[in-house]
Protein backbone atom coordinates (compact mmCIF):
# COMPACT_ATOMS: atom_id res chain seq x y z
CA UNK A 1 0.00 0.00 0.00
CA UNK A 2 1.44 3.32 -1.06
CA UNK A 3 0.10 6.59 0.47
CA UNK A 4 1.25 10.20 -0.61
CA UNK A 5 -0.31 13.75 0.77
CA UNK A 6 -2.11 15.42 -2.26
CA UNK A 7 -2.80 18.56 0.37
CA UNK A 8 -1.88 19.72 3.63
CA UNK A 9 -3.32 22.91 5.61
CA UNK A 10 -3.71 23.49 9.15
CA UNK A 11 -7.06 25.16 10.80
CA UNK A 12 -6.26 27.04 13.60
CA UNK A 13 -10.27 27.76 14.65
CA UNK A 14 -10.64 23.94 15.24
CA UNK A 15 -6.77 23.12 15.71
CA UNK A 16 -6.51 20.46 13.58
CA UNK A 17 -4.36 19.54 10.36
CA UNK A 18 -6.80 18.63 6.79
CA UNK A 19 -5.19 16.00 4.75
CA UNK A 20 -6.21 14.94 1.52
CA UNK A 21 -4.45 11.40 0.97
CA UNK A 22 -3.87 9.44 -2.06
CA UNK A 23 -3.76 5.52 -1.77
CA UNK A 24 -2.78 3.07 -4.58
CA UNK A 25 -3.74 -0.50 -2.64
CA UNK A 26 -2.67 -2.64 -5.81
CA UNK A 27 -3.39 -6.53 -5.28
CA UNK A 28 -5.35 -5.65 -1.80
CA UNK A 29 -9.24 -4.62 -0.94
CA UNK A 30 -9.86 -0.71 0.27
CA UNK A 31 -7.46 -0.64 3.37
CA UNK A 32 -9.42 -0.29 6.93
CA UNK A 33 -9.60 3.12 7.87
CA UNK A 34 -8.35 2.29 11.37
CA UNK A 35 -4.94 0.70 9.70
CA UNK A 36 -4.66 4.31 7.84
CA UNK A 37 -4.96 5.76 11.17
CA UNK A 38 -2.67 4.02 12.94
CA UNK A 39 0.08 4.68 9.49
CA UNK A 40 -0.51 8.39 9.61
CA UNK A 41 0.01 8.81 13.17
CA UNK A 42 3.05 7.32 13.10
CA UNK A 43 3.68 9.65 9.71
CA UNK A 44 2.91 12.70 11.61
CA UNK A 45 3.86 12.03 15.22
CA UNK A 46 0.41 12.52 16.77
CA UNK A 47 -1.43 9.97 19.36
CA UNK A 48 -4.01 7.46 17.37
CA UNK A 49 -6.91 9.17 19.05
CA UNK A 50 -6.04 12.45 17.63
CA UNK A 51 -6.14 11.36 14.02
CA UNK A 52 -9.60 10.28 12.14
CA UNK A 53 -10.16 9.27 8.86
CA UNK A 54 -13.26 11.31 7.72
CA UNK A 55 -13.65 9.91 4.38
CA UNK A 56 -12.14 7.12 1.93
CA UNK A 57 -13.44 6.98 -1.27
CA UNK A 58 -12.33 4.37 -3.85
CA UNK A 59 -12.64 4.69 -7.46
CA UNK A 60 -14.46 1.73 -9.30
CA UNK A 61 -12.36 -0.48 -11.20
CA UNK A 62 -9.03 1.02 -10.02
CA UNK A 63 -7.23 -0.01 -6.80
CA UNK A 64 -6.90 3.41 -5.71
CA UNK A 65 -8.87 5.80 -3.28
CA UNK A 66 -8.74 9.15 -2.03
CA UNK A 67 -9.00 9.84 1.58
CA UNK A 68 -9.79 13.13 4.19
CA UNK A 69 -8.07 12.95 7.57
CA UNK A 70 -7.60 15.14 10.33
CA UNK A 71 -5.42 15.22 12.88
CA UNK A 72 -6.25 17.09 15.94
CA UNK A 73 -3.66 19.14 18.65
CA UNK A 74 -5.31 17.32 21.53
CA UNK A 75 -7.96 14.64 22.43
CA UNK A 76 -10.37 17.79 23.84
CA UNK A 77 -10.53 19.52 20.89
CA UNK A 78 -10.87 15.92 18.67
CA UNK A 79 -14.13 15.40 21.35
CA UNK A 80 -15.65 18.57 20.26
CA UNK A 81 -15.31 18.71 16.55
CA UNK A 82 -15.66 15.10 15.82
CA UNK A 83 -19.24 13.39 14.96
CA UNK A 84 -19.91 10.69 16.76
CA UNK A 85 -20.71 8.42 13.86
CA UNK A 86 -17.25 9.35 12.28
CA UNK A 87 -15.39 8.46 15.56
CA UNK A 88 -17.28 4.73 15.91
CA UNK A 89 -15.47 4.55 12.57
CA UNK A 90 -12.41 5.07 13.57
CA UNK A 91 -12.32 2.94 16.58
CA UNK A 92 -10.80 -0.95 16.05
CA UNK A 93 -13.18 -3.27 15.10
CA UNK A 94 -13.58 -5.06 18.31
CA UNK A 95 -13.98 -1.42 20.01
CA UNK A 96 -16.50 -0.71 17.22
CA UNK A 97 -18.57 -4.00 18.16
CA UNK A 98 -18.73 -3.26 22.04
CA UNK A 99 -19.91 0.51 21.14
CA UNK A 100 -22.86 -0.88 18.90
CA UNK A 101 -23.80 -3.70 21.51
CA UNK A 102 -23.69 -0.62 23.94
CA UNK A 103 -25.61 1.76 21.53
CA UNK A 104 -27.79 -0.78 21.12
CA UNK A 105 -28.63 -1.34 24.88
CA UNK A 106 -29.46 2.33 25.53
CA UNK A 107 -31.73 2.62 22.77
CA UNK A 108 -34.05 -0.64 24.13
CA UNK A 109 -33.88 1.35 27.47
CA UNK A 110 -35.00 4.39 26.01
CA UNK A 111 -37.95 2.64 23.82
CA UNK A 112 -39.30 0.63 27.55
CA UNK A 113 -40.23 4.08 29.01
CA UNK A 114 -41.67 5.22 25.51
CA UNK A 115 -44.27 2.35 25.73
CA UNK A 116 -45.24 2.86 29.46
CA UNK A 117 -46.24 5.92 27.93
CA UNK A 118 -48.55 4.82 25.34
CA UNK A 119 -49.86 2.16 27.86
CA UNK A 120 -51.17 4.97 29.96
CA UNK A 121 -53.40 7.14 27.26
CA UNK A 122 -54.78 3.06 26.11
CA UNK A 123 -56.32 2.38 29.37
CA UNK A 124 -57.94 6.66 29.07
CA UNK A 125 -59.37 5.45 26.19
CA UNK A 126 -60.97 2.91 27.41
CA UNK A 127 -62.60 4.83 30.21
CA UNK A 128 -64.62 6.63 27.61
CA UNK A 129 -68.34 6.10 26.28
CA UNK A 130 -68.32 4.57 23.06
CA UNK A 131 -68.41 7.50 20.42
CA UNK A 132 -71.94 7.09 18.40
CA UNK A 133 -71.56 5.71 14.86
CA UNK A 134 -72.49 8.08 12.12
CA UNK A 135 -74.98 7.44 9.83
CA UNK A 136 -74.27 7.89 6.40
CA UNK A 137 -77.58 8.61 3.39
CA UNK A 138 -78.11 6.21 1.12
CA UNK A 139 -76.46 6.29 -2.05
CA UNK A 140 -78.61 7.67 -4.97
CA UNK A 141 -79.03 5.81 -8.21
CA UNK A 142 -77.55 8.12 -11.07
CA UNK A 143 -79.41 7.68 -14.32
CA UNK A 144 -77.05 7.46 -17.40
CA UNK A 145 -77.22 9.16 -20.41
CA UNK A 146 -78.25 7.04 -23.21
CA UNK A 147 -76.15 6.28 -25.94
CA UNK A 148 -76.19 8.93 -28.62
CA UNK A 149 -76.86 6.62 -32.15
CA UNK A 150 -73.98 6.17 -34.51
CA UNK A 151 -74.07 7.48 -37.57
CA UNK A 152 -73.54 4.32 -40.47
CA UNK A 153 -70.74 3.82 -42.54
CA UNK A 154 -70.11 4.78 -45.70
Amino acid sequence: MEIKVSNESYNPLLKRKEITLQIEHAGEGTPQRFDIRKRMASKFNAKVENVFVVSLDTSTGLQKCSCSLQVYDDPAAAALAVPEHIGLRNLPPEERAKAKEARAAKAEKEAKPAEKREKKPAKEAEAKPPAKAETKPAAKAEAKPEAAPSKPAK
